[in-house]
């Protein structure tokens, strides 16, 4: 069972014309039998090179005894400075029955590093920056004398090699609109490329500051995908992190036709591979804007490469309900798998339960026993969970064209309540800003998954009844408000919603002496309690 320390190196700030300092990230086993593992670069990643060691004592992690470590070497000499660089290693098993193997690493260098950002007065921001050696020091210096800037250490822990800093930037009381200039500079790293001087430049402004997120996207296909569509095509937005009123115009895209803004729901980006050969196709997307930076330009690469096997992505098996990597998921819970190459066929649902156990091409294997599906896409599934699934570690596979994916692990319990939405009596779905709140009196609707077992039991895929006896399940209390003194109301209905696999409901009246305004509201057992959504209340 594979793991690794992090999957993530850098940003590491790397000199124009230089080399950056050597990375190593360690693996370890975490179950049965030996690894064999193996790193690959793409080869269009030329200033990047990875490779593993010998087994040795973990100096990095107290999780195992022995860890592999995976070295990285930055040949970064020949960059262009002023630019960020990103690439995604492979990590590989020799065995195919090695669980949670591949697994990415994620390397970022920033080279010719130069930090010029926009701030509005009595904001801040923060840069990342990351070392494999703690510096013993760091000084920040400004041109203006004024204490604006800082780097900050994020925290580590006692045998944590990966230090995470932050340049702080926030200009001080009473500086006015207008350009300031200072350093960060380190020193006492026992590897002398990581030893750097950094030039910020912080602009003070009144005017909208337009940020994208995302800032970069990286996606990786296989010849003769089915184009990403919405929803499961990248999504970019913009929010105004400075003053004043930010608007944005419509994207436009470079790179080829491979690239557009998705027409029918524009904020997203629809990619077509139709036609693109395997290798490295690059383009962006520009964002008009009334803002100080104005336009917003994301780069955009898309890797093509040769169709294959399905590929789960690491904890890439998560419930349907907030999507939170490596969390315990429930007996019939409704859930995703992401990865790559799951289907080659385009969007598909799959039939009103009884769930069919193949949708567009794909099987779920859930400890070698299929798994009803409710869609399928190229990089996401979903499915129910089977309702007798042994406790403990599951082992989830996809197949798909005679071809079976890699493995991976997931924790399942007997529940792990989840709320998706809350509708209003009215029938209008209750959100925080306000727009639709209820009242007290009212009747809600929670609906959920991962509720657990229900009397009378439902089989997985199945359909809950719609007569009595209705699927219930029992002792849920419904909280109003955080902390031990919010209310617990005790639901009118607590159980699968009728007609429906994996989908529960719980009925609910809002209390008198129920929190007004916003409200956190969950739903609670006497061994788990879900996440808290929140919701508006009016009197």
């Amino acid at each position: 069972m594979l793991r690794l320390v992090s999957s993530t190196v850098g940003p590491i700030p790397v000199a124009a014309g230089g080399s950056g300092p050597s990375q190593t990230v360690e693996a370890y086993n975490a179950g049965d039998g030996s690894l064999n593992l193996s790193v690959s670069v793409p080869s269009t990643v030329t200033w990047l090179a990875a490779t593993t060691a010998a087994s040795r004592a973990c100096a990095t992690t107290t999780a195992a005894a022995n860890c592999v470590p995976l070295n990285f070497t930055l040949n970064t000499s020949s960059l262009t400075g002023g630019k960020t660089y990103t690439a995604v290693v492979t990590v590989t098993d020799a065995s195919s029955a090695t669980i949670d193997a591949p697994q990415t690493i994620t390397v970022t260098v920033q080279v010719g590093a130069v930090v010029s950002v926009y701030v509005a007065p009595g904001s801040s921001q923060d840069i990342p920056i990351t070392t494999n050696h703690k510096w013993t020091s760091t000084h920040a210096t400004t041109q203006d004398g004024n204490n604006w800037l800082s780097l900050v250490l994020e925290g580590t822990g006692s045998f944590r090699f990966v230090f995470p800093y932050s340049i702080h930037i926030q200009p001080t009381a009473g500086m006015g609109v207008g350009t300031y200039n200072g350093s960060v500079t380190t020193s006492g790293s026992s590897v002398a490329g990581e030893n750097v001087t950094i030039p910020v430049t912080m602009q003070v402004t009144t005017q909208p500051i337009a940020q994208a997120v995302p800032g970069q996207i990286s996606l990786r296909m296989a010849q003769g995908a089915p184009p990403l569509v919405y929803p499961f095509d990248p999504l970019i937005t913009v929010a105004n992190i400075g003053q004043g009123t930010l608007t944005t115009g419509a994207f436009t895209t470079t790179g080829g036709s491979w690239l557009k803004p998705d027409p029918s729901v524009p904020a997203f980006l629809a990619i077509d591979p139709t036609g693109l050969s395997p290798g490295d196709n690059t383009g962006s997307v520009t964002i008009p804007t009334n803002a100080v930076s104005a336009p917003v330009t994301i780069p955009v690469d898309l890797q093509i490469v040769a169709k294959g096997a399905p590929y789960i992505y690491y904890q890439g098996v998560l419930d349907n309900g907030t999507f939170v990597p490596g969390d315990t998921v429930a007996q019939g819970d409704v859930m995703v798998v992401k990865g790559e190459q799951l289907s080659f066929s385009p969007f598909t649902e799959g039939q009103a339960p009884p769930l069919a156990n193949q949708v567009g091409g794909a099987t779920i294997l859930v400890n070698g026993k299929q798994a009803p599906l409710f869609y399928s896409s190229y990089g996401q599934l979903a499915f129910q969970m089977p309702v007798d699934t042994q406790l403990g570690t599951a082992l989830v596979e996809v197949q798909r064209d005679g071809l079976t994916s890699n493995t991976v692990s997931v924790n399942v319990a007997q529940r792990a309540p989840r709320i998706i939405a809350v509708v209003n009596q009215d029938g209008s779905v209750n959100t925080p800003d306000g727009s639709h709140p209820a009242h007290v009196g009212d009747e809600l609707v929670i609906y959920a998954i991962g509720l657990g077992p229900t009397s009378p039991a439902v089989a997985t895929g199945a359909p809950a009844p719609s007569a009595e006896p209705l699927a219930r399940v029992y002792d849920a209390l419904v909280s109003f408000g955080g902390g031990f003194l919010a209310p617990r109301v005790v639901p009118d209905y607590a159980g699968l919603t009728p007609t429906f696999a994996g989908l529960y409901q719980v009925n609910v009246q809002v209390p008198a002496e129920s929190p007004k305004g916003i409200v956190n509201l969950s739903v609670g057992f006497p061994d788990s309690r879900s996440n808290a959504l929140q919701i508006a209340i009016q009197q």
